[in-house]
């Protein structure tokens, strides 16, 4: 009878290791060395968790973390999967991505391989969960007919919100779900790891051409942080960014006030703040590389509906 681990169980001294696990019971699903889609895990399980028999359409989670050594009985051999042709391609032959949403669009783009679009305030997290989204969609639409990589650096993932976007477009959210390969970090160290070090094998195997990192400074709010350490690990966060943005789009958010906010702000080829008064979001543009600063005002629940609006071309 196979042995059924569960997440209190982790130690601190083993490797870093993706856990997949059942966010019901926290049984550990799948342990990986690489970064790969939960949809993995569930066909591979029959789609019900082995501790609770539960099904586990959208309810597994994934993060970065120490492993014991006697949890080899559930890795699982790294699984290459098939790269798509014409993956990477140059900037001109991309499509036209979009968010759907005209007020952030006109400020933004072009959404193209080689950017890093930067967003922050607390309205930031919803472009998150819109953009992994729209990746999906397919390119006459305004998306990228892509599945996205999404890294949760704050504990923002908030899967209400994206099934509402997938409900939108009349796609049913699990199925939604199944195409974003989602990873939680708790520190710093941990976020440095997996840009740096897992996140260019990621984008190519699992064939994406989107990656959002919600909350880069969620982790670098330690007061006992050493100021040097933490711009020794944000210049691997950067270095890891800056290799795979060569092929990709990278979009970035900063939920609250950090005060490493000002060099991470200095890596976006474009840059909005987005400021919430009540229902009211200024989204302020602060940096592009090919146009002057603007700004906008709109409803969050306009925010909200985005994906019923029109398609900027």
């Amino acid at each position: 009878m196979t042995r059924l681990h569960y997440l209190y169980e982790q130690g601190g001294d083993g490797r870093e290791r993706f856990v997949y696990y059942c966010s019901t019971c926290n049984c550990v699903l799948r342990v990986r060395r690489n970064l790969a889609p939960a949809s993995q895990a569930i066909n591979s399980l029959d789609g019900h968790c082995m501790g609770c028999r539960r099904p586990l359409e959208g309810s597994v989670e994934c993060m970065l973390t120490p492993v014991p050594d006697d949890w080899a009985d559930v890795f699982q051999t790294p699984q290459v999967l098939p790269k798509r042709e014409a993956l990477f391609q140059k900037a001109s032959t991309i499509p036209h991505f979009s968010l759907g949403f005209p007020h952030l669009d006109s400020l933004l783009r072009p959404f193209s391989e080689g950017r890093l679009i930067m967003l922050s305030g607390e309205a930031s997290s919803i472009v998150a969960e819109l953009a992994s989204f729209r990746a999906q969609l397919p390119i006459e639409s305004g998306g990228l007919d892509s599945a996205a990589l999404f890294i949760d650096g704050g504990n923002l993932s908030d899967p209400y919100t994206f099934s509402s976007f997938a409900r939108q477009k009349g796609v049913k959210p699990s199925v939604a779900m199944r195409r974003v390969a989602s990873c939680r970090v708790f520190t710093f160290y941990q976020l440095a790891a997996l840009i740096s070090e897992h996140l260019t094998h990621a984008v190519e195997d699992y064939g994406t051409r989107l990656v959002v990192i919600s909350d880069v400074l969620g982790t670098f709010n330690e007061p006992e942080l050493d100021e040097r350490e933490a711009r020794r690990v944000l210049g691997a966060v950067e270095e890891g960014i800056e290799r795979v943005k060569r092929n990709t789009l990278v979009i970035a958010t900063l939920s609250s006030p950090n005060k490493y906010d000002y060099m991470v702000a200095s890596w976006a080829d474009a840059f909005v703040d987005m400021s919430l008064d009540g229902d009211t979001i200024s989204a302020q543009l602060l940096t592009h590389r090919n146009r002057p600063p603007g700004s906008t005002a709109f409803k969050l629940r306009q925010l909200l509906r985005a994906t019923s609006q029109g398609v900027i071309r």
